[in-house]
């Protein structure tokens, strides 16, 4: 037997069900459905609006796989990659780490496992990522002052995260989005976890993640060290085996990425 789980912000509640939008099959079968990315059979996004005129954006999982029994001996269970979302966006407000406001989370549970899950957020004003401001702000003018408080933000919201246990797992500049006044938000969390402590290993894929990810003709040297003080914290030479380990990882990402925009996969870029 089938049942449904919802989880719901309160004060979006009454909208949300004015507009049907806590009915898991009438919500993917809606025809006002605006695709933002699917390239994936089991997971879609699409952009949508209430009623009201409200902007939402609807993470919606056409199957789950349950986890492995390995990985749940180092991160939090969730019970869907929906629900991990919802968990892990109500820490980082609880951090103060700008980001999505979850607005409900449906799980559909038959045998009791999920079987299908949806993730709706309210939508942000921030129309840019991070690696589209660079490339189009940053190309001809340094903006020294800009690009250290950028930077410097940066830092302090990955240093932030991964000390209060939560480690993205795509921390690339393209899932970093660019608001009014510079302000920076932390989106695209669905592989995102919970841990007691994050460990040297996730936080090198983090960190490795937006060095890959950063356009290398506008992020100079004199960024990267500004940005390891940060987050670092100390002197850097302390930290020598690990910015290694950071920079090794990162080589290898480019030089993954780069193969497989050789085979003609269209997903993947690499940033120059």
């Amino acid at each position: 037997m089938k049942e449904i789980r919802a989880i719901v912000a309160p004060h979006l509640k009454s909208e949300l069900e004015a507009d049907g939008l806590l009915d898991l099959d009438a919500l993917a079968s809606r025809d006002d459905l605006q695709v933002v990315k699917a390239r994936l059979e089991s997971r879609q996004t699409y952009r949508l609006e209430t009623t009201r005129g409200r902007t939402l954006f609807l993470k919606l999982y056409r199957t789950v796989q349950p986890e492995s029994r390995f990985f749940r001996l180092f991160a939090r269970s969730f019970d869907s990659p929906a629900s991990r979302e919802w968990h892990v966006l109500k820490r980082l407000h609880e951090l103060g780490i700008p980001t999505m406001h979850a607005a409900a989370c449906l799980e559909e549970v038959e045998g009791g496992n999920v079987t299908k899950a949806a993730l709706l957020t309210v939508g942000l004003n921030a129309p840019a990522s991070l690696q589209e401001l660079l490339l189009k702000e940053f190309n001809e003018y340094p903006q020294p002052m800009r690009r250290r408080d950028i930077t410097l933000e940066l830092a302090r919201i990955l240093k932030i995260m991964h000390e209060g246990g939560v480690n993205h797992r795509d921390f690339y500049m393209v899932h970093i989005r660019v608001g009014s006044g510079d302000r920076l938000y932390v989106t695209d969390l669905n592989r995102a976890d919970i841990r007691k402590r994050v460990t040297r290993r996730w936080r090198i894929k983090d960190l490795a993640a937006l060095l890959h990810s950063a356009p290398h003709s506008i992020v100079t040297a004199t960024d990267k060290a500004r940005f390891a003080k940060a987050y670092f914290g100390g002197h850097l030479r302390d930290r020598r085996s690990l910015i290694e380990a950071v920079i090794r990882k990162a080589d290898r990402m480019t030089a993954h990425t780069r193969k497989r925009v050789a085979e003609g996969e269209a997903n993947y870029h690499v940033v120059e």
